[in-house]
């Protein structure tokens, strides 16, 4: 649909001209009453007063906003809600949907039209009024905060006011111009984040400021608040700025960067797994298209190319050990049993480690701190002088993989022992600042506000030390960061080499150069800071020297040797500046033409890229729990949450007793693939409590039986047997494992791609008598289908709300149906549960199933268990090959892998007057469900788009582990996934793992 304009905020509410809606006026009046307590109230009152204003607007910002933008993100809420209450509805909102319309109207210009526009644009636009609202009153308490504090600084002399007040007003102006520039570049529509409601077709531009600094309206954006600090002079207005700056941050690491990231870099798992899913689909039919024309000859060429594949393809066990083990990046994939971690650590505790003790144990600082500064010194110099000169040699004639050749190594081996050497000097150099910083602490009797102010500061840098250091990695990679293209200038070369050798300036380096040079040494000015030491600080200006020597004499020739004209001049930062000042004297004093080309092919980049996440979660760094504290805090909530079911299990008889034929729920779980594996051999009789045993990862059906009136919100949720105390109250969270039995449209207005709890039908209709006795089928049932080609489909369901129990027959009518766990609704861990059925959206058990069991089966099985139909009527010896042999694991580990990463793919269609269950149920929806799995070949990459997340990890490791007896830690699996390691890659390891275990081991694989 064609977007319409939309008006300007601060002209629609000021302009005495513009009329003004409801949400203007009532806005207007928030704004009032902060300014009435700045003029009427006393200082001391209105001080707190306004501090609490500040606070609450903050987080309503922060807190209620983001809240409701994740939801809007993840789950369509606000859109859902709107559609739920029929508000924007002519048919069903009323006077409410009359209001609405009119102050939409008023807000809008002669090119909007209330009923054209799709109902994501309108709720958008009601959004943004509590946007207006929530902002401008978070900006007025600040402003009228900061007013109460004017005069409270206690400058020693004068200049030191007026250098402190200017430095204030250029803060404030840059503020404004940073705001001013990302509205001309992002304009309303990503102002007010509209990308969480709908999506344009336009390209992302990286313009103005957002070449400056990441996320500026939130980084650099906010440095308006420190401008009123220093205005101020006060302590109390720069920690409550900086106090809203960490929120601020944490709004953008739990709402906007997660939505970013799954809109525009990596769409979440469900939607990759279905796309490729439907892409294969595509590609299938085309490719039968073309065997049917082109006959034996295209056959020939496919083995011809799968031979090709597979002798290209070097395996990963052929390749070093570092693909599967990573490398020590300072203390990141630290190895407890690795000689060279080992060794780091006891090199540590001699240089750092003894002369601390020393110092603690004698108190002889003085002998301590000129120790700690000759090491500092002589491990600055190895890190940047003596590796600079080895880095210059091998860039010019490969000094280092020279020798690691004369004396029998290879050109791997030369880069590994490189990436080892490195990463020693590294973590010396920031051990060695760490011990000057210790022996160099003092602050005597320094005022307690310098002293929190100076370690505040020190703190911010070295968490901004690390946030920098991280999204350098980030970008660069293991390659990257190891200087990996001093020794290989070709992909073939190294293993861990990238793709193709381009220069890409994406995340931190589409604003820097090099941030190494200019931000790399932020921790150690923070270390002088906080030990208030003028030997660290120049031990940090030293470093910073030697640095930048180092990317002078070193890194830039390098580069500019192997890439040429892809290296850029001037960074994003230099580019704002120069286009600011050009803009601003109205000629072109810089004149930029050495960056043209590299502009445009970055611009290429940015267009397929779309948005980069720029900054790293600052979750780790702003928040942690110890042990302790979370002990207790688990013990705490497992007390309220037993209290509050007693309590509520008290009323649940009555609450209950209003729900009509209560005898009538039923659940209970079908048989699953251990069931029909004993049942599939010839004359077998299986053992009955194998209908109760599921495989993990396996999908479980559960059919279900409820009165034709029941509440559409009903829902089954599966929980360990020993979770629940009660029968009448679940007190436990599902943790998002379980399916709503009969969605009806007002549910599904919140189902997004790859939902899996949704799963539920009505299979037909019954009528039984009300102590249970049968009474026959009513409909014949729907159209279900089982195991086929792989896939389980869910049929559709009818409405039931519509069946009316005969008042002149004994009987009544209940639905009966099934639904489907898959995916993200299975409990992936092995044990015994039950399945609870749940009344209208809350916790009141209506039904319990009998426990069942999650396990694993015999690796020798794993095929046939959890394979596609024609594995399991397979014979049994067509699968009973060597436990050690690749070509067998490779198949059972594609299985376990389907089945950790496999998504529901759910589809809400409407039924006709023809549906099955009954005639009343035309313009009801129902819901087509089947269970989708990402890989195909043994050849294709283990993971779904060539990275696994933390969480998608330890699953697959954990299913790895049960099945297969090998437990792989979650940073192998992702780093041999980024690698490009196949099914069959895992497979070798795997065969390998298990022959070096079997002759140790008591343990039956």
């Amino acid at each position: 649909f064609a977007v319409p304009k939309t008006r300007d905020m601060l002209q629609s509410l000021f302009n005495p001209l513009t009329p003004k809606t409801s949400f203007d006026m009532f806005t207007l009046a928030m704004l009032s009453t902060h300014m009435i307590v700045a003029f009427v109230f006393p200082l001391a009152t209105k001080r707190w007063i306004l501090m609490a204003a500040f606070a609450f607007w903050r987080l309503c910002y922060n807190g209620g906003l983001g809240w409701i933008l994740n939801w809007q993100s993840n789950r369509h809420g606000l859109v859902a809600l709107f559609k739920r209450s029929g508000w924007l509805d002519p048919n069903r909102g009323g006077k409410i949907y009359l209001w609405l319309k009119a102050e939409l109207e008023a807000k809008m210009g002669p090119d909007y039209s209330f009923e054209s526009v799709p109902i994501e644009f309108n709720v958008w636009l009601l959004y943004r009024q509590l946007v207006d609202l929530i902002l401008l009153n978070d900006f007025a308490a600040y402003f009228f905060l900061c007013s109460c504090y004017l005069g409270s600084a206690n400058d020693s002399e004068p200049w030191h006011t007026y250098l402190r007040i200017s430095g204030g007003i250029i803060l404030l102006a840059f503020n404004l111009w940073v705001k001013v520039d990302a509205h001309r570049v992002v304009k309303d529509y990503a102002w007010y984040w509209g990308d969480f409601f709908f999506l344009v077709e336009q390209s992302l531009t990286f313009d103005g400021v957002f070449e400056m600094a990441p996320h500026p309206m939130y980084s650099i954006g906010y440095a308006g608040y420190y401008g009123g600090s220093l205005i101020t002079g006060s302590y109390t207005i720069f920690y409550a700025s900086l106090a809203a700056h960490m929120l601020q941050f944490l709004f953008l690491s739990f709402v906007e960067n997660p939505h970013i990231e799954k809109t525009y870099e990596r769409p979440p798992l469900a939607v990759q797994v279905i796309q490729k899913s439907r892409n294969r689909r595509l590609s299938s039919a085309a490719s039968d298209h073309e065997e049917i024309t082109s006959g034996s000859i295209g056959d020939n060429m496919a083995h011809a190319n799968v031979a090709a594949t597979g002798e290209s393809r070097s395996s990963i066990r052929e390749r070093p050990a570092g693909l599967w083990h990573p490398d020590l990046i300072v203390f990141k994939n630290f190895d407890l049993f690795r000689a060279s971690d080992i060794l780091i650590v006891l090199l540590l505790l001699y240089s750092v480690g003894i002369p601390a003790g020393f110092m603690w144990a004698t108190g002889n600082k003085r002998v301590v701190l000129v120790y700690s500064i000759i090491q500092c010194v002589c491990w600055i110099l190895f890190r940047t002088l003596v590796l600079g000169f080895l880095l210059r040699q091998q860039s010019t004639n490969q000094l280092i993989t020279r020798w690691f050749i004369k004396h029998g190594g290879n050109g791997e081996e030369a880069f590994s022992s490189w990436r080892a050497v490195y990463n020693t000097g590294t973590i010396m150099t920031y051990g060695s600042f760490g011990l000057v910083g210790i022996a160099a602490y003092h602050w005597g009797n320094a005022l307690v506000s310098n002293l929190v102010l100076f370690h505040t500061l020190g703190l911010l840098l070295i968490a901004f030390h690390v946030w920098s250091s991280r999204s350098v990695y980030e970008v660069l990679g293991d390659f990257g960061w190891f200087y990996g293209d001093f020794f290989a200038r070709d992909p073939s070369m190294l293993s861990l080499a990238p793709a193709d050798f381009k220069l890409y300036y994406t995340g931190i380096y589409r604003y820097l150069n090099d941030p190494e040079k200019v931000i790399g040494q932020a921790a150690f000015y923070g270390l002088a800071l906080i030990s208030r030491s003028w030997a660290v600080f120049a031990l940090a200006l030293f470093l910073q020297t030697c640095s930048f020597l180092f990317n002078t004499y070193v890194e830039t020739p390098h580069m500019q040797k192997i890439y040429g004209a892809q290296v850029r001049r001037d960074s994003g930062i230099i580019r704002t500046v120069k286009n600011a000042v050009n803009k601003g004297v109205g000629q072109s004093v810089f004149v930029d033409g050495q960056n043209g080309a590299a502009d445009e092919s970055e611009k290429q980049i940015l267009r397929k890229q779309h948005r980069r996440r720029e900054s790293l979660s600052m979750v780790d760094l702003l928040t942690s729990t110890t042990r302790p504290v979370k002990d207790m805090f688990l013990e705490t909530k497992g007390l309220l949450s037993t209290t509050t079911a007693r309590l509520a299990e008290k009323t649940l008889p009555s609450e209950l007793s209003k729900i009509d034929h209560l005898d009538l729920y039923d659940i209970k779980p079908l048989p699953g693939a251990a069931w029909k594996l004993a049942s599939s051999g010839k004359g077998a009789v299986p053992n009955k409590a194998l209908r109760h045993v599921y495989y993990l990862g396996e999908s479980i059906r559960v059919s279900w039986q409820a009165p034709a009136n029941h509440s559409r919100r009903d829902w089954v949720g599966i929980y360990p047997v020993t979770a629940n105390f009660s029968n009448q109250i679940t007190t436990v969270s599902s943790k998002g494992c379980y399916v709503y039995t009969h969605p009806d449209d007002n549910l599904l207005a919140e189902m997004v791609v790859g939902d899996s709890v949704f799963a539920g039908l009505v299979k037909g209709v019954a009528s039984v008598k009300d102590s249970l006795g049968s009474a026959g089928y009513a409909s014949a049932p729907a159209s279900v289908t089982g195991l086929a080609n792989g896939t389980e489909r869910n049929g559709s369901f009818a409405k039931g709300s519509s069946r009316k129990k005969n008042p002149a027959s004994a009987t009544v009518q209940v639905l009966r149906g099934e639904a489907l766990f898959s995916s993200s609704a299975l409990p992936f861990k092995v044990g015994t549960y039950e399945m609870r059925l749940h009344h209208g959206g809350t916790h009141a058990v209506l039904a319990q199933s009998k426990p069942f069991e999650i396990t694993v089966c015999e690796a020798q099985d794993i095929v046939r268990a959890l394979g596609q139909q024609e594995d399991l009527d397979a014979p049994e010896s067509s699968v009973q090959n060597g436990l050690d042999d690749v070509e067998y694991l490779s198949q059972a580990l594609l299985r376990i892998i389907n089945k950790t990463f496999s998504v529901t793919d759910s589809r809400a269609v409407a039924l006709s007057a023809d549906s099955p269950v009954g005639v009343d149920d035309a313009g009801d929806v129902a819901v087509q469900t089947e269970v989708v799995e990402p890989l195909e070949s043994v050849e294709d990459v283990f993971s779904v788009d060539g990275a696994l997340d933390e969480k998608q990890a330890r699953r697959l490791g954990y299913a790895i582990k049960m099945y297969l007896g090998v437990e792989f830690a979650p940073d192998v699996l992702t780093h041999a996934a980024k690698h490009g390691a196949t099914v069959m890659d895992v497979a070798k390891r795997v065969v390998e793992a298990r022959k070096a275990l079997s002759a140790y081991s008591s343990a039956t694989f």
